[in-house]
């Protein structure tokens, strides 16, 4: 076997990690409050090795408060010990009652009866102070002796109204690469589910791509490319330890490239390695090959590269040893292997001759673009002619490559080549292609190589963009503006598209640093340019855009915005889209926002080239959420953090991180409020648009917190002239309307009445409800939001704080039964979107008025549904596939139906039709307007 050599950095010791796995949690959770209120319970985790069980075990005790913690593991080499198990259950009680219950003491009898044994336990459980369930933790039970197991299975059956909670952690036979484990012959095990009357069963499948791009996070491996999750998804299918153990094993630039396949972690491949020892050689020959053809192949193709005739008994040998499977369907025979790390394994011992050997007789036998892989892969060496191939499949028109795919043919090409002019024209080619599809961290990755390159105006730009993407803004405008002097135009492509890509990224530069007059001016040379390419065309564009915004002049940017499709009908550009979105979004129009980025992600998803989807998915939740559809607000909050954190772009990452702060304090989730703000100032470059947003998130969590000292604290900030004026700019006036909101709370009537004045002529949208609000606080005589002038503004909160206010003037001036109604339909709104503080507000003024408002099932959390539950509902309310319920939410389809089984079985329900059916009462507003289906959501 080839020998794997050490990582050449720095390897780190394991540390506890733990990410995803909401819904086993929740179930825990679930199950605590029961053991509380004395019904005792069983939670059964179940998974293959190495899923994560005693991590989900570990993680429910360290979040329950129990009166005592008894906890075992089974151990194979123990399961003939009688009462191994249960010695270790019992280890941790007080000798008081050990002394008490004597066959509980480790010295009983082996052959001690198990109901006398269980009768003591009882007792034991029943004696143990405090009000606080107790917790019985019993990991790995496939291991479990039958004597425990009998005494368990005896005392679980007899728990009654006892406060006892039973976490037990069990290993099942996986799909995997080691699926083929034998499992223990006694299974006494599968008893205790079934003694108990409140069992609730979870089976740990693999974290999502999501969740794996926040375990590399954890350890401190970010991924580094936008498609780095997924590909290790693919690659290990979720499972934890194997996924944890790359990220260790594998360099940074390995995890996040684009090659066909990574490495299995070694303890795996080891265990692969010998089975394949075991095989003929001509089943060892069918098996490798496939390795190399890919994840499957046809039968004919793998035996002809590995030299077979007759494939079938070879075949037959590799299936029934668990290495490969036949594939169903299909007009030919397939084979592929029973799991990626199977294959990765296999490929990664090859020595590097046998393999490139492979290659090499795999290209003979294939044509075009899969041909030119395994050529590639074949090289040993230079050679010219290979990598002027790779640059012109790049150039080719219509090829449409990712930027990851382009980057890594363009680098393949540049190793593959001899001449210096060309092998450096590659290099630059591969990181402006990384710059320009947004994945940063792939292209600060090459920032040295680029620095090895000879001087020129594209190796300035380049560099000078790097500087910018991380921060370093001094640098990237010494960079970009020689990049900009350097040589005379029209000297040749690449210098003339150099030029234009550094006036463009200098405009961005200027926009980040306040000043919108030098970004307009600079983004216009930049356009004007006529090397431009999309490349130039969309960081000009957004500076153009926003630099217009941010100096107050909005109808020219929206108009510039109009012109983008063109006078012949054709749709705008999907960036233009999000745009358009993020203007709307700022200035208070949530109705236009909803429309112009649910098109663009939705173009987006159906792969239409966009470079701004960063952006698109930060503002999307939040514009959703003010419209009045919370479902599925957090995670869309999550998906854009992880997708801005693997690309390396840290301002979208931010702005997510602050508008997701705001959600949870609107939700009364103060504490993770908190740790997104901090978040969101530790990520990336300073910029004055985060430094306004983070503003406002913190006013708001001091809004609900009923601090208004703290809250104009927060929005010191925002109050900096040119930060001020930027957002008085871009019609952001959610700080202004938080000022008058603290000088009103703080007795500062006269000061708070001017600022409102200054305010009420630029709001419209959502900010004209917010000025009626703080009107009528200030005694305007409205009795409903029609009379304000508000009546068609389609924002559910602000609509709903609005009638509060008013509910709370009406009952004031004795109107109780005008009152009482607005303050119930505002209730019932507020409680539909998991708006606690305000919810809980407007239940204080009916309780004054002597009204106890009963639970709905709009209140949040009625349905007891996890944030992925919710965010998978909205989605199949709104009539969406498993398939595209997955491609909005970034999760495989198989993930989608696992989440919509659990939420059948807490529904009731069997079918898609009930669940909309079960919905309807939450999601239709007063009016019956259906906020999953209508296309503009109800006040």
């Amino acid at each position: 076997m080839t020998a794997h050599p050490e990582a050449p950095w720095p390897r780190r010791a394991s540390a506890p990690v733990f990410v995803g796995r909401r819904g086993p949690l929740a179930l825990v959770e679930e199950a605590w409050d029961d053991a509380r209120a004395g019904r005792p319970g069983v939670v059964w985790v179940e998974g293959e090795a190495g899923a994560g069980k005693s991590a989900v075990l570990a993680r429910a005790v360290a979040g329950c408060r129990a009166s005592a913690v008894l906890t075992a593991t089974g151990d194979a080499a123990e399961t003939g010990l009688a009462h191994g198990l249960l010695d270790q259950l019992l280890a941790d009680l007080p000798p008081a009652l050990l002394d008490r219950f004597t066959l509980l003491r480790p010295d009983r009898d082996p052959r001690a009866d198990p109901l006398a044994v269980g009768a003591d336990l009882l007792g034991a459980l029943g004696a143990l102070p405090d009000e606080d369930p107790v917790l019985l933790v019993l990991d790995d039970l496939q291991w479990a002796d039958p004597a425990s197991v009998r005494v368990l299975v005896f005392t679980l059956r007899r728990l009654r109204h006892d406060r006892v909670l039973v976490l037990a952690g069990v290993r099942v036979a996986g799909s995997g690469p080691d699926a083929r484990e034998p499992a223990p012959a006694d299974a006494w095990w599968e008893r205790l589910p079934a003694a108990g009357r409140a069992i609730r069963r979870v089976r740990l499948e693999g974290l999502e791509p999501a969740e794996l791009s926040e375990l590399a996070a954890a350890v401190g491996r970010p991924l580094g490319s936008t498609g780095a999750a997924e590909r290790l998804w693919r690659h290990t299918r979720g499972h934890p330890l194997h996924a944890r153990a790359l990220l260790e094993e594998l360099p940074p630039e390995v995890l996040a490239g684009s090659a066909d396949a990574l490495p299995a972690p070694r303890s795996l491949a080891s265990v692969v390695l010998v089975r394949l020892a075991r095989a003929a050689p001509a089943t060892e020959a069918l098996v490798v090959a496939t390795s190399v053809l890919g994840e499957n192949a046809p039968l004919a193709l793998a035996a002809a590269v590995a030299g077979l005739d007759d494939p079938a008994a070879a075949l037959d040998e590799a299936v029934g040893m668990g290495l490969v499977e036949e594939l169903p369907g299909g007009p030919t025979v397939r084979i592929g292997f029973v799991h990626p790390l199977v294959r990765a394994a296999i490929r990664g011992d090859l020595p590097p001759m046998r393999r490139r050997a492979l290659h090499a007789t795999s290209a003979g036998l294939l044509s075009g673009r899969a041909a030119l892989d395994h050529r590639v892969a074949a090289a040993a060496g230079p050679d010219p002619e290979l990598a002027a191939e790779l640059e012109d499949l790049v150039g080719e028109p219509g090829a449409a490559l990712a930027g990851s795919e382009a980057a890594d043919l363009l680098r393949a090409a540049a190793d593959l080549s001899t001449d210096p002019d060309d092998r450096e024209r590659r290099l630059l080619a591969a990181a402006s292609r990384l710059l320009a599809d947004g994945e940063v961290a792939r292209a600060v990755a090459l920032e040295g190589a680029v620095e090895g390159c000879r001087a020129g105006p594209w190796r300035t730009a380049v560099l000078g963009q790097l500087a910018l993407v991380t921060g370093r803004f001094g640098v990237a405008r010494e960079r970009l503006e020689a990049a900009l002097a350097t040589g005379v135009p029209g000297d040749g492509r690449p210098g003339d598209r150099a030029r234009a890509g550094a006036a463009a990224h200098l405009a961005v530069l200027h926009l980040l640093r306040g000043d919108p007059a030098r970004a307009i001016e600079t983004a216009g040379v930049a356009l004007a340019h006529p090397a431009r390419g999309d490349d130039v065309r969309l960081p000009a564009g957004l500076a153009l855009i926003l630099g217009l915004a941010v100096a107050g002049r909005g109808d020219d940017a929206r108009a510039i915005l109009d012109r983008a499709g063109g006078d012949d009908g054709r749709a705008p550009p999907v960036d233009a889209l999000t745009l358009r979105g993020m203007l709307a979004t700022l200035g208070g129009d949530d109705a236009a926002a909803s429309l112009h980025l649910d098109e663009a992600v939705h173009r987006a998803r159906a792969g239409e080239p966009v470079r701004a989807l960063a952006l698109a998915l930060a503002f999307r939740p939040a514009v959703a959420d003010r419209f009045g559809i919370p479902d599925g607000v957090v995670e869309g909050f999550e998906l854009a953090i992880t997708l801005a954190r693997d690309g390396g772009t840290a301002l979208p990452g931010a702005l997510a991180h602050t508008f997701a702060a705001e959600a949870l304090a609107i939700r009364g989730r103060g504490d993770e409020a908190r740790t997104h703000l901090a978040a969101a100032t530790t990520l990336g470059p300073h910029w004055w648009g985060v430094d306004l947003c983070a503003a406002v998130a913190g006013a708001v969590l001091a809004e609900v917190e009923d601090d208004p000292q703290a809250l104009l604290r927060a929005l010191a900030p925002a109050q900096e002239p040119a930060v001020r004026a930027a957002a008085d700019g871009l019609g952001v006036l959610a700080p202004r309307v938080l000022e008058v909101e603290a000088l009103l709370a703080l007795g500062r009537v006269a000061e708070a009445t001017a600022a409102l004045d200054a305010l009420a002529p630029r709001a419209g949208g959502r900010y004209a409800v917010d000025v009626a609000r703080l009107r009528v606080r200030l005694g305007a005589p409205w009795r409903s939001p029609a009379e304000a002038g508000v009546a068609d503004v389609v924002a559910p909160h602000a609509v709903a704080r609005l009638e509060t206010e008013i509910g709370r003037r009406l009952l004031a001036a004795g109107e109780r039964r005008a009152g009482v109604d607005l303050l119930r339909g505002a209730r019932d709104t507020l409680a539909r979107l998991g708006a606690a503080p305000w919810c809980a507000r407007a239940e204080e003024l009916l309780h004054a008025a002597g009204l106890t408002p009963a639970p709905t099932s709009s209140d949040a959390g009625a349905l007891g549904l996890t944030p992925h539950e919710e965010a998978v509902v909205a989605l199949v309310a709104r009539g969406l596939t498993n398939r595209e319920v997955g491609r909005d939410l970034y999760i495989t389809p198989r993930t989608v139906a696992y989440h919509l089984s659990n939420v059948y079985a807490k529904l009731g329900v069997t079918s898609r039709r009930e669940l909309r059916t079960r919905l309807e009462a939450r999601l239709e507003g007063p009016a019956g307007a259906s906020v999953a289906s209508a296309p503009h959501a109800r006040r």
